[in-house]
């Protein structure tokens, strides 16, 4: 039977799939650029002359939907409906971000002015609002459902795919006594991927079940639903980047440092270290967009469902529909990031960080990051790092991981131990890279 048809109708596939990333690394003194993703300030008296990344990736996906084992699931004989841990509820919400980073390098002009350039592509997928109830409910199988009758509410998704090139540049703002302060700012030109957004408005699903003919059983629906994409998607259009339909970024950045260890020495020289940011200030242009709106008054019966051949031909075969094509601005997922670092010694670090969105999930065509705190436990040397987050995520509860950085190999993830021990992770997050690192004339 085509469930996965009346799933995908109803907006659970959003879940099948997931601006967090470099768990634990990103704190790093030798992070290098990904440290200046997060904070351009990151860039200038860093422990490098110059850092060149030649590719580096970080993938991060969550929900508060199904709790898997993941041990279990890569065997490929998982059956999520059957074997995984369900958290039903009239709210549920998931995420997907996905960071690559292509050729990129740090440099410092002098010892308080410091530049970056680097390329990156980036895709953050976020849905909130989905009602894991009515998920259930059109996921049986049509023989042992029971009639039913639930709100659905205003489920709200976005997908959001772009290609960016950036340069950052930061400076030493105060060096006073015990006392330092630098600043940095990313410029970013933005090029456009792929957009896409599905928002409903006072959605509903009634369920009659026709015990004599389980084919002719029947669904009852209220309510709208307006999809729309950059590309056209029901025809097989692929996606590319559109050089035509483009935009501007902005981060800005600053970090604190209280120098008790050596003002004047060239090795670690804070006991502590705060610092704040906002990224991504800013937006992509998309030149032509098509939004269909979607009245869902109706009654559609199970044979109707088994009979369509695809997603797009259930809806315009059963609901009456408005298309348009207009221009859209997608805004980036801006966010405060916070650090703060505590140097217990010169080898030993104590960290405690935060990603916050500063977008509305509710909002249509809004690009949104999830909100986490993590803590991290941190052993760093010039060589070699190794890390141990512990991270709450606003979807998926506490992940903890571990990562290390090796020379110019980095590798780690933030829920690998969660994973590896929990019948019910509800996150996976992982992260790999190579760079060329050149260090200072110091350790």
């Amino acid at each position: 039977m085509k469930k996965t048809l009346l799933l995908c109708c109803f907006f659970g596939s959003f879940f099948y799939a997931r601006s967090q990333s470099y768990f634990g690394f990103r704190d790093d003194n030798y992070a290098g650029i990904q440290s200046v993703l997060f904070n351009p300030s990151a860039v200038v008296d860093s422990k490098y002359r110059s850092d060149v990344t030649i590719f580096s990736a970080s993938a991060t996906g969550q929900n508060d939907l199904y709790g898997i084992n993941v041990l279990d699931a890569l065997d490929g004989d998982y059956d999520l409906d059957l074997d995984a841990s369900k958290n039903f509820k009239s709210n549920n919400r998931g995420n997907l971000n996905l960071d690559i980073m292509g050729p990129s390098f740090t440099l410092n002009i002098t010892p308080t002015h410091s530049i970056a350039l680097f390329s990156r592509v980036r895709s953050v997928t976020n849905m909130v609002g989905v009602n894991g109830e009515l998920v259930d409910e059109v996921n049986k199988d049509i023989d042992v459902t029971n009639s039913f009758l639930i709100t659905g509410g205003n489920p709200n998704g976005v997908t959001n795919s772009w290609a960016e090139i950036g340069a950052s540049y930061g400076t030493v703002l105060l060096d006073r006594d015990d006392h330092f302060v630098k600043g940095g700012i990313t410029l970013k030109y933005l090029m456009a991927g792929a957009n896409g957004y599905i928002n409903g408005s006072d959605i509903s699903v009634a369920f009659n079940r026709n015990v004599a003919n389980p084919a002719l059983s029947e669904y009852y629906s209220t309510g709208t639903l307006r999809t729309a994409a950059s590309y056209d998607y029901e025809n097989g259009e692929k996606m590319k980047f559109d050089p035509n339909s483009a935009g501007v970024g902005v981060d800005l950045g600053f970090t604190y440092e209280y120098r008790t260890n050596c003002h004047t020495c060239m090795g670690n020289r804070y006991k502590f270290k705060a610092a704040a940011s906002v990224t991504d200030i800013g937006s992509l242009n998309y030149k032509n967009i098509t939004e269909n709106t979607y009245n869902l008054n109706g009654r559609v019966t199970q044979e109707d469902i088994e009979d369509a051949e695809d997603i797009f031909e259930f809806f315009d075969a059963n609901y009456t529909k408005t298309s348009s094509r207009k221009a859209v601005k997608a805004n980036l997922p801006t966010a405060l990031h916070t650090s703060f670092d505590w140097n217990i010694n010169n080898k030993f670090y104590l960290n405690l960080s935060g990603d916050f969105s500063l977008v509305n999930a509710d909002k249509i065509n809004g690009t949104t990051i999830a909100n986490s705190v993590t803590f991290t436990p941190r052993y760093e040397t010039r060589q070699f790092s190794f890390y141990l987050p512990v991270t709450y995520m606003e979807y998926s509860g506490t992940q903890i991981g571990t990562g290390f950085r090796a020379g110019p190999i980095f590798i780690g993830s933030g829920s690998l131990v969660s994973n590896l021990f929990s019948n019910n992770s509800k996150a996976a997050n992982v992260f790999v890279g190579l760079k060329l690192p050149i260090y200072q004339n110091y350790n």
